[in-house]
């Protein structure tokens, strides 16, 4: 694939990035925060799984114990502001990753 590309359209663009650097970093920072979440989340949810010996919706008859949901935190990144993240959460309140 090949992509034309003036000299004008250029300096445009970078002329829109000088202008727009606020909102670009702004743009960057929220998609970090989110990646991050998630990335945080993930192996939670698969602690949990471990725990409870069985994937979600998956029953056992004489099992009380169930997932129950997430909880949310946030924690503090330097350089990146507030992280959130979804905390999965058992029936009985005794799982801890």
């Amino acid at each position: 694939m090949k992509l034309d590309v003036t000299v004008a359209e250029v300096a445009e663009i970078m002329n829109v990035v000088q202008h727009r650097s606020e909102s670009l970093s702004e743009m960057i920072r929220s998609n970090v925060q989110q990646s991050v979440g998630d990335y945080l989340s993930e192996p939670m949810k698969d602690e949990l799984t471990a725990y409870l010996g069985r994937k979600p919706y998956e029953r056992i008859e004489e099992e009380t114990n169930h997932r129950n949901g997430f909880c949310g935190r946030k924690f503090t990144l330097e350089d990146i502001s507030e992280v959130a993240f979804k905390f999965a959460s058992d029936r009985k309140s005794q799982f801890t990753t």
